[in-house]
């Protein structure tokens, strides 16, 4: 059985004191408008990977996955476009922005939410959904051992099922 090739990106979705992590686009169609840290997966690099490179290049904050709460697809130009969305949690809050990529870095709390100009609603929507009601599927490594990194996201109801991934 062959792949598809598909047009593969996340975003980290970094809550901390009730407060969400955004940035201000510099450049591109999406100038001035406001996400969560995001970019696309290189070759070889696994998801979870490039959403850690992508908060620290943007944001210079490191952090570590801890679930993957929503995943976006579609179809562009006809190919297939996967968007993943990880909870991450950082130890810092002393994020500053990336001047070539990002214009602004900020904590909002949810009451802020509505005043910013969002790339999209869906990643508006995560932002409210964190800040309100934060649900996300945990990483459990090792569940299937593999001679490479193998991460396994499940809900909380399907854990114990016998499910194969």
């Amino acid at each position: 059985m062959n792949g598809i090739l598909c047009d593969l990106g996340v975003a980290a979705r970094v809550v901390q004191n009730h407060r969400l992590l955004v940035v201000q686009e510099a450049q591109g169609r999406f100038q001035g408008q406001w996400g969560l840290p995001k970019g696309r997966v290189d070759d070889g690099e696994l998801p979870e990977e490039a959403v850690l490179r992508e908060l620290r290049e943007e944001t210079g904050l490191l952090g570590a996955v801890g679930g993957l709460t929503g995943v976006r697809t579609t179809v562009r130009s006809s190919t297939p476009s996967i968007f993943l969305c990880y909870d991450v949690t950082v130890s810092s809050t002393d994020a500053h922005a990336d001047e070539n990529e990002i214009a602004n870095v900020r904590w909002v709390n949810i009451n802020e939410i509505a005043e910013l100009q969002w790339v999209s609603e869906t990643m508006q929507q995560l932002g409210i959904e964190a800040l309100t009601r934060p649900v996300s599927m945990p990483v459990r490594h090792n569940l299937t051992p593999r001679s490479h990194p193998y991460a396994v996201y499940t809900s909380a109801n399907a854990v114990g099922r016998g499910t194969q991934a």
